[in-house]
């Protein structure tokens, strides 16, 4: 799991940064600290990484993406939120 590109969770531990993950079947969406990520999972995995191991809360499907909360980006493009 920690193979893959890209910032990994301690990466983002370090910025005070929160890992955003949604449904793409449903469109639901999550802001998830990254503590207990980091507990869980360890810190050296890849944030795209954490979608295998979440599921949807609102429906139960696996097809969901993370990817990190940068709330000053904005949405990103092509993908429903509907507010936390």
């Amino acid at each position: 799991m920690d193979n893959e590109a890209g910032p990994r969770l301690d990466d983002l531990a370090r910025q005070d940064v929160a890992v955003a993950a949604w449904c793409l079947a449903c469109g639901h969406h999550k802001v998830l600290p990254v503590d207990p990520l980091r507990r869980r999972l360890g810190g050296r995995t890849a944030v795209a990484a954490v979608a295998e191991r979440l599921s949807c809360g609102a429906c139960g499907g696996r097809a969901i993406e993370t990817r990190p909360h940068y709330a000053g980006l904005g949405v990103v493009a092509g993908h429903r939120w509907h507010g936390d």
